[in-house]
């Protein structure tokens, strides 16, 4: 293309110029698209093996603006991943130590249906996870590759608990390690303790299923839900005998399905009292043994943390990195009375089932740290696409809105939208609380089509907690669709 030739300013979208998709184009010895200056005018054709010239060009243009055509926004790629269009994904496991792994749990789980969890067993966790950090964090694309773990565990022949325990355990020490990088200088990393602490708990916390008898059938009853709520405690007593096992990794066994911080309707479990009445029991037992202080220790630590709701921002979003794995791992997993979900619906799927269980940091740490990579880097919000919005007024009443997107960059959660109209939802309570639904007579249109930019500090607490998909709401689809026709 000629440096004379103009394109139309409507026709071109501004291009995210950092670090990092600067980098991109150097890492891939390519710059995979056309790129402009604010009038239109170009700077820099796409090109192979661009020059140290064409990057200090770019830079010229920094505080300027450079700019891209629409066309490209409109395949539903970001600025960062088109910097990387021109380089094959990188798959981030290797299936043979993946498989390996997987196939030690499922050894693991039997063993645990005929004895306690021992030291040598957790020595031996511990070195397994271990190694997967290792290898994982080495990797030079470990923040942008893909997590083909679906793919590995769909042949490796395992049982569902230990296909469980594999995924969720990968799945969390994905958002925590890129959510907290780790540096490279092996005396520098402060995180890495933290990194196998998650990792840890994510592999152990299930582990309680091992001595539950539950049947494999959607519609429990509320008695057999009674019982699952109380795994937790199980797999955290099951822990117990192992000294190398940490205080804070068992804290976030006993606390993993609690991700929501607050006082208000949620749907954590097990309940408070119960789990304090249940450690006094189990600590009045073990008071009266000779040679379990340490254990004695570990459980009065636990009750004073309950006693006074002691934790951290950093515990709570531990906990939450670790509710969402789980979710993620049965969503994609197999059962009895249902197929596997696709890695895109199941992450669709945590999303509007959040409003109850998760803030809006932790869908952020989900979708926009891990959520690509989940589905071989496609976004699951995309241009056009419709979805549901709640925001919190000063007087703590809570506004949905259905709003349609125009644009989305870096962070999936933060979307640029046009707020099409409001909408009320149906809460229901059965074993626990969702929005089972939305009122379609209770639809009024905004005239005013607002645009808000969640990235923007104007949003305030306006967050994403519905994506509006004809496969999961075809009525509600079909509906918001006819809208959004007659409104243009």
């Amino acid at each position: 293309m000629s440096d004379l030739q103009q394109v139309a300013k409507d026709k071109l979208a501004k291009f995210e110029l950092n670090e990092e998709t600067l980098n991109a184009f150097r890492r891939n010895n390519s710059i995979p698209i056309d790129l402009y200056n604010k009038n239109g005018q170009i700077i820099i054709p796409k090109k192979k093996n661009p020059t140290s010239d064409d990057f200090g060009k770019l830079l010229k243009f920094e505080l300027q603006g450079v700019y891209f055509l629409l066309s490209e926004l409109n395949k539903g790629k970001t600025a960062a991943k088109l910097a990387e269009s021109a380089k094959e994904p990188v798959k981030l496991f290797d299936q043979k130590k993946i498989d390996h792994f997987a196939k030690q749990s499922a050894t693991l789980i039997e063993d645990l249906r005929k004895q306690s969890f021992t030291s040598e067993q957790a020595v031996f966790v511990q070195n397994s996870i271990n190694e997967i950090l290792t290898d994982f964090t080495s990797n030079p694309d470990f923040e942008s590759g893909i997590f083909n773990i679906l793919e590995i565990l769909g042949v490796a022949g395992v049982s569902l608990q230990s296909e469980l325990m594999t995924k969720r355990t990968i799945v969390a020490m994905g958002m925590k390690v890129r959510t907290k990088k780790i540096v490279s200088d092996a005396d520098k990393k402060p995180y890495q303790k933290e990194h196998l602490a998650i990792m840890m708990a994510s592999y152990l916390a299930d582990v309680g299923y091992a001595k539950l008898d539950i049947t494999e059938n959607p519609k429990i009853s509320k008695e057999e839900y009674a019982i699952i709520q109380q795994h937790p405690i199980i797999s955290y007593l099951m822990t117990l005998p192992a000294q190398e096992i940490s205080t804070d990794v068992r804290t976030l066994i006993l606390n993993h399905h609690r991700p929501f911080r607050g006082n208000g309707v949620n749907n954590n479990f097990p309940d408070p009292r119960v789990v304090f009445q249940k450690l006094m029991s189990v600590r009045d037992i073990y008071t009266k043994e000779a040679n379990k202080e340490r254990i004695v220790e570990d459980i009065e630590t636990q009750l004073h943390q309950q006693e006074n709701q002691v934790t951290t921002a950093s515990r709570e979003d531990d906990i939450a990195i670790l509710s969402l794995a789980s979710e993620y791992a049965s969503l994609t997993s197999a059962q009895s009375w249902r197929p596997a979900f696709s890695s895109a619906t199941a992450l669709k799927m945590i999303v509007n089932d959040s409003f109850f269980s998760y803030s809006n940091k932790n869908i952020r740490h989900l979708l926009d740290y891990v959520g690509a990579s989940l589905t071989n880097n496609e976004n699951i919000i995309n241009p056009g696409d419709f979805i549901i919005t709640a925001a919190v007024d000063s007087e703590k009443q809570v506004h949905f809105d259905i709003c349609q997107v125009i644009e989305v960059d870096r962070y999936q959660t933060r979307p640029k939208l046009q707020r099409l109209c409001t909408i009320k939802p149906i809460f229901k309570k059965a074993n626990k609380y969702r929005i089972a639904d939305f009122d379609l007579t209770q639809i009024r249109m905004d005239r005013r089509k607002a645009i808000i930019d969640l990235a923007s500090h104007a949003a305030g607490s306006t967050r994403v907690i519905y994506i509006i998909d004809r496969d999961l709401n075809a009525p509600l689809f079909d509906t918001v669709y006819k809208l959004s026709k007659s409104a243009v």
